[in-house]
């Protein structure tokens, strides 16, 4: 699959996630703002998470890091995903996305590392660089 084809995937899938758990946790994870809709909140703050977990990967890559055991890459992600859902939520007047605290960051982290793995599998890449 084409690097910009998954990009896109995995932009989409954020974006779901996001939405899904706006829908069910609404007291502790809001989408929009008073220009945001809440489906534009989700698909613009999960444009950064994915822009910000591709941008680790590939410095990760150009560092020459091995994450070889597949746990310690799954963390790996886990840590980059739950730390840009911080640091997305934190500039939450912009992006739409607020989180009630940072426990939210590391259980939407853990959901789209999951995510992001399925969607990996299925795109036809090996989870390595």
């Amino acid at each position: 699959m084409n690097e910009h084809l998954l990009f896109f995937l995995f932009w989409v899938l954020n974006s779901l996630v996001f939405r899904l758990a706006d829908l069910l946790f609404s007291g502790s994870i809001v989408l929009g703002t008073w220009r945001l809709t809440p489906v534009e909140a989700s698909i613009y703050a999960a444009f950064w998470l994915t822009f910000f977990v591709w941008t680790m990967w590939d410095y990760m890559l150009l560092r020459k890091v091995v994450l070889e055991p597949l746990f310690l890459r799954i963390f790996f992600f886990f840590v980059i995903n739950s730390l840009g859902i911080w640091l997305v939520s934190r500039y939450a007047n912009y992006t739409g996305l607020g989180i009630g605290s940072f426990w939210w960051a590391f259980a939407l982290g853990a959901v789209t590392v999951i995510v992001q793995t399925i969607a990996w599998k299925l795109g036809g890449k090996k989870f390595k660089g």
